[in-house]
């Protein structure tokens, strides 16, 4: 019996590699890579740096909306309750003028201030209100009239 080398490989047993395959037939894989663990982290890292500054601006900007609406309120009262009192009861109120419980509380150091001016547009008063806030922007301030001007006549 003539042995020939291609028959000696043909008798040697052969090692079966059986591959697990999914439903559409490609190898299934039970692990992540490197580079997919890598790319992850950068992308989460990316949109938690876009979110998290976002998230506390946000806050801030509706906190802000709060304090002004808050605001608003407190000097609008206390125009009303200003402008509805006589002269002398007017003068006392403007010289004890103070914020509200309820501005004290809502605001951070709120400081409200009044003047009354008397021009050719009639007796008006302004009243101003300042609370802490970044930046430190211009009052925010309400004007009421107490005696509008007298009407022009008309000439013929």
């Amino acid at each position: 019996m003539i042995r020939s080398r291609f028959y000696r490989i043909a008798e040697r047993p052969r090692l079966v590699v059986v591959s697990k395959t999914g439903k559409s037939g490609r190898p299934t894989r039970h692990g992540i890579t490197m580079t997919e663990l890598l790319v992850a982290a950068t992308l989460l890292i990316g949109a938690m740096s876009f979110a998290g500054p976002l998230a506390v601006r946000s806050g801030r900007l509706q906190q802000d909306a709060r304090h002004y609406q808050s605001a608003l309120e407190e000097v609008s009262n206390q125009l009303e309750r200003l402008t509805a009192l006589e002269d002398e009861e007017r003068e006392r109120a403007l010289a004890d003028l103070t914020p509200s419980p309820i501005a004290q509380a809502s605001l951070p150091n709120p400081q409200l201030s009044a003047e009354t001016i008397d021009d050719f547009d009639g007796l008006r008063l302004v009243i101003r209100i300042q609370w802490d806030r970044l930046g430190q922007p211009k009052p925010l301030e309400l004007v009421g009239w107490i005696e509008p001007p007298p009407l022009a006549k008309e000439t013929p």
